[in-house]
């Protein structure tokens, strides 16, 4: 633990590109921009230029450690694995802990600067209250909620040993891009899907106000998307000791 702490606050000291935290894409009628501030970095907008269908993300022109390395590295995949797929950047937050980004197929990308590695949500907020709070929100949707809490029954709160990996065979996967697969409700299910979307930082968007959690048609197409939304006060109040809000 205290190699980690320690390779983190260098990586704070000699890095100066991460001593502040931002918002880097603004999207305004359409159209995409780059943040010029502090804290953004070097990057660039990239679009296809083969005749495919359109598509546009975020590259740091000169990736200035190993965060950005990685980060570039899986947008590269990405889009090499969606060849005829139309998407754009949604958003993108970096700061001397994170780099988050989101892109409208739906997957989000966290790359957790400190460790060099993909971010772990249970590092930073403690998921049992997560889950409760997710579903107060959908429950107390003022359209959706009465059908949610039918269809999406709990028989008690979430604790953060239901997060444990031990307990959930990775193979368990009831979720395909927005799509819930299993049909049947039942307290078994929400508890299943409820931890299998709250462990996966792909479903998870950072920001400098706050974070959501995508947690796709859970009452099918029709009804639409649910999202949990955390302004951070909220982050605050569920936050790990000693993990800093905003990341």
């Amino acid at each position: 633990m205290r190699v980690r702490g320690l390779v983190g606050f260098l990586l704070v000291v000699l890095c100066p590109g991460f001593v502040h935290a931002a918002d880097c894409i603004a999207i305004r009628q359409g159209e995409v921009s780059i943040s010029q501030g502090a804290g953004c970095g070097d990057l660039k907008l990239v679009s296809r230029a083969d005749g495919a269908p359109a598509a546009t993300w975020a590259e740091f022109a000169r990736p200035d450690g190993p965060a950005e390395w990685r980060y570039n590295e899986w947008i590269r995949r990405e889009v090499a694995e969606r060849p005829r797929d139309k998407f754009a950047i949604e958003s993108l937050y970096r700061s001397d802990r994170l780099i988050s980004a989101r892109y409208s197929f739906h997957d989000s990308v966290n790359v957790d600067a400190t460790r060099w590695t993909l971010l772990s949500p249970d590092d930073l907020v403690s998921l049992g209250a997560a889950a409760n709070a997710c579903w107060r929100q959908f429950a107390n949707d003022k359209e959706r909620g009465a059908a949610f809490a039918r269809d999406w029954a709990t028989e008690r709160p979430w604790v953060d040993r239901d997060f444990e990996l031990g307990l959930w065979p990775e193979v368990m996967r009831e979720i395909i891009g927005p799509d819930v697969l299993d049909p049947v409700p039942s307290a078994g299910r929400t508890l299943r899907v409820f931890v299998w979307v709250l462990r996966d930082q792909a479903r998870w968007t950072f920001g400098d106000l706050g974070a959501r959690v995508d947690f796709g048609e859970l009452l099918g197409k029709q009804a639409g998307p649910f999202s949990c939304s955390f302004v951070n006060a909220d982050l605050k109040a569920i936050a790990r000791a000693g993990a800093a809000v905003p990341p």
